[in-house]
């Protein structure tokens, strides 16, 4: 693995670590706004039909619209999606700056749930909720652009391997 390689992905996974956490930190404040104040009107927040607050705010924006239903209300994993981004950028952020292989992998499955995850929650955005939500499409492209680094990051690390061995 080249040195600039490495350097060229690290550059491109943080920016896509940052670009996420902005926008996981940014839905949470929207869903939180809009919960205290029914007449909040977020920036990305269009129309009827183009309203990231009202897919922020739908039952399908804690837990995945699926906790609630398993374990209940009030339990802990009960909690905003936005919550679960800041987790998963957080941690492709530092697993992405391993150069381990099995750190690699973790970090390419991770990416792959992720990106189950969206097109779970598009789905639920578009079939469901018949609406856009731009935050939420911007999410997830952010998950397939990592899922790309974190893909080309471990083929980096295995090229190396192979030509060491």
């Amino acid at each position: 693995m080249s040195v600039q390689s490495l350097w060229r992905y690290r550059i491109y996974n943080s920016i896509f670590c940052l670009m996420g956490l902005f926008l996981a930190y940014y839905a949470y404040y929207v869903e939180s706004s809009k919960e205290r104040n029914s007449n909040y009107s977020a920036y990305c927040d269009f129309s009827e039909g183009y309203s990231c607050s009202k897919v922020l705010t739908s039952r399908y924006s804690r837990g995945f619209g699926v906790v609630e239903h398993i374990f209940g209300k009030s339990h802990w994993l009960n909690q905003p999606n936005s919550i679960f981004g800041l987790f998963f950028y957080t941690l492709v952020a530092i697993i992405g700056q391993s150069t381990r292989t099995t750190a690699s992998k973790i970090q390419v499955w991770v990416a792959v749930l992720s990106n189950l995850m969206s097109l779970y929650l598009a789905y639920i955005l578009f079939a469901i909720l018949n609406d856009v939500c731009i935050l939420c499409i911007s999410t997830y492209t952010i998950n397939f652009c990592l899922l790309l680094c974190s893909i080309w990051k471990l083929r980096l690390l295995q090229d190396t391997k192979s030509k060491l061995l």
